[in-house]
């Protein structure tokens, strides 16, 4: 996650289109003649610090690839490189007339590599190709954010940063997600990737000056954090890589902690082509990154919204830059014989003062906007998380209540002539103990024996209704037992019956039963998926349009299937998990 720009602040500053180059780099600078056309020559110095910046990154890449399981291919990190690499090239060739070591262009190939992942790439594929379009496409939105969005002659947004946001937000986390906040056990390889990281980021931090920054932003993060999470210790977030939603102290602990947001804190913020000039004012954009970062991430719940977040944080604290800088003038160091006279800020002090009270007052309630359920919800098979209304004050008056209760347990008043018969009769196979996976009750310790038990009586009891659909080719019925993905594979079955002039029964005989944790489909970064297994025998009964057997046939049954509560309080199908990775 390193800056795409890095460069010293004003006086040693890394040559730029307005400012003379400092005497580091004009010493590796020539001239070269081209079809009668004279182009600058700029070759990297070793007193650049976005080559420092690189080191270090690329060294942590290389860990990733050998130690870290990082889920990433070096086919998707050198597109991202070269990507970096010729669009800067390119640019500054045509642009500048300057043939140059394309420094920048690398820098944000390489941070877009650093944080960017597909679902479906797994550590150790070298060579994958895999989405190596959104890998392209990300740094090239990137380096043209750079080129394009531009304030007073300098680029508004950190490009990786920028476009790395704009992708988690288009793409979603079916086609895209961050790194993981977690990479491996602490050992042997986690501290050392945690000295490079600590060491490493601290000299660059101190070099280009942006120590204040740096730490103003860790302090403050780790603070209002703290502030969200104590009034709502219920607070969880869900990862792939923690077999339980993290919650309160737990919570506070990995966040502050954790490697990625030690890359952002070290590496990515402290670009001094996007942050503001002066001491002063970088502390303080330390500050409101971090209390950028802890609003967003209140409302999310899992892994991936919450590192979307963070990064996003940056990105509305980079437009907000040129305001901050103006309304923070007289804090700057020109500034402190003036600062001195506490009336010299006019109104800047109270309105400062009230709007910093405004946001942290917001962070708890951010954070509580996640916890009206204890336990995340579960994410679907696509990646998505179900819709959940709550509509509040629209229910009866106790009195009302009470009234209809009692009217509803009275008999009915006239004749009491015969009744109907008319519902149906559904006789379910035996089903037998339900055995439920350990993973799944550290994971939702709700679920209980009982519980288990009503999941899988319901489970058999949709198989029976949907087998019962097809044999009448009845759509209407299938909706009783089926909803979403579950219901169309049904439906689909039924009209394949209906066309081809059968009528097909399905009876079913279980063995065993139990309730297993699963991966979402196309995200390892979703909430972790609960699904009742069935095993045991399917018998298929074939007759013509007019009764007759056709045929009979039984083959082993075994499959996961998705359940969701509807308003009757028992559960239908949603989904087919067979084809799911199981979850650690």
């Amino acid at each position: 996650m390193a800056t795409t720009d890095a460069a010293p602040p004003q006086g040693i500053g890394l040559p730029s289109d307005s400012e003379p180059p400092p005497a580091a780099v004009r010493a590796r600078r020539g001239t070269v003649r081209i079809r009668g056309r004279d182009y600058r020559v700029i070759l990297p110095s070793i007193r650049d610090p976005r080559l420092h910046v690189a080191a270090g990154l690329l060294t942590l890449q290389v860990l990733g690839q050998t130690v870290l399981g990082f889920r990433l291919s070096v086919a998707q990190i050198l597109a991202c490189l070269a990507a970096g690499a010729v669009i800067e090239f390119v640019v500054a060739f045509f642009k500048d007339k300057a043939i140059m070591w394309p420094a920048s262009g690398l820098l944000t190939g390489n941070s877009t590599a650093f944080i960017l992942r597909v679902p479906g790439t797994l550590h150790g594929q070298w060579w994958s190709t895999r989405g190596i379009w959104i890998f392209v496409g990300v740094v090239a939105l990137g380096m043209a954010s750079k080129y394009l969005i531009r304030w007073h002659g300098r680029h508004i947004f950190n490009p990786s940063n920028v476009a790395l946001v704009l992708a988690f937000v288009a793409l979603g986390p079916t086609r895209t997600e961050p790194l993981d906040l977690w990479w491996i056990p602490m050992g042997p390889w986690m501290i050392a990737t945690y000295a490079i990281l600590i060491i490493g980021g601290l000299l660059i931090g101190w070099e280009l000056r942006l120590l204040g920054l740096v730490l103003g932003f860790m302090g403050a993060f780790a603070l209002f954090v703290a502030l969200a999470l104590a009034p709502v210790p219920d607070h969880c977030m869900v990862a792939s890589w923690h077999v339980t939603p993290m919650c309160g102290r737990d919570l506070w602990q990995i966040l502050v902690t954790s490697p990625e947001i030690l890359i952002f804190a070290l590496f990515m913020m402290p670009d001094p082509k996007t942050v503001p000039e002066g001491q002063v004012a970088r502390v303080v954009f330390g500050v409101l990154v971090a209390l950028l970062a802890v609003l967003l991430l209140g409302p999310t719940s899992l892994e991936f919204w919450t590192k979307t977040a963070i990064l996003g944080s940056l990105v509305i604290a980079c437009a907000m830059r040129f305001a901050l800088v103006s309304f923070l003038a007289p804090f700057q160091a020109e500034g402190a014989r003036q600062a001195r006279d506490f009336f010299h800020f006019g109104w800047r002090l109270p309105v400062g003062f009230a709007v910093a009270m405004l946001f942290v007052g917001c962070i708890p309630v951010a954070a509580d906007l996640s916890t009206h359920g204890a336990q995340p919800a579960s994410g679907l098979a696509d990646g998505s998380t179900p819709a959940i209304t709550l509509t509040v004050g629209t229910g009866p008056a106790i009195a009302g209540w009470i009234s209809s209760s009692a009217g509803a347990a009275l008999p009915p008043t006239g004749d009491l002539g015969p009744g109907s018969a008319s519902a149906r009769v559904w006789v379910l196979p035996p089903i037998p103990t339900v055995s439920i996976a350990s993973n799944v009750t550290a994971f939702n310790p709700s679920i209980s024996p009982q519980v288990a038990a009503k999941m899988a009586h319901d489970m058999v009891l949709d198989l029976i209704i949907e087998s019962e659909a097809r044999r009448s080719h009845d759509l209407k019925l299938a909706e009783l037992g089926a909803s979403g993905d579950g219901l169309t594979e049904f439906v689909d079955v039924i009209n394949q019956d209906i066309a081809a002039g059968k009528i097909i029964q399905k009876t079913y005989s279980f063995d065993q039963v139990s309730l297993r944790l699963y991966l979402p489909k196309f995200s390892s970064q979703a909430a972790r998926l609960v699904g009742v297994s069935l095993h045991g025998t399917a018998t298929l009964t074939t007759r013509d349009a007019s009764g007759n057997v056709l045929s009979e046939a039984s083959s082993p049954y075994a499959k996961s299937w998705g359940l969701a509560n509807s308003k009757d309080g028992s559960n239908t199908i949603i989904n087919d998990y067979t084809d799911l990775a199981p979850a650690p």
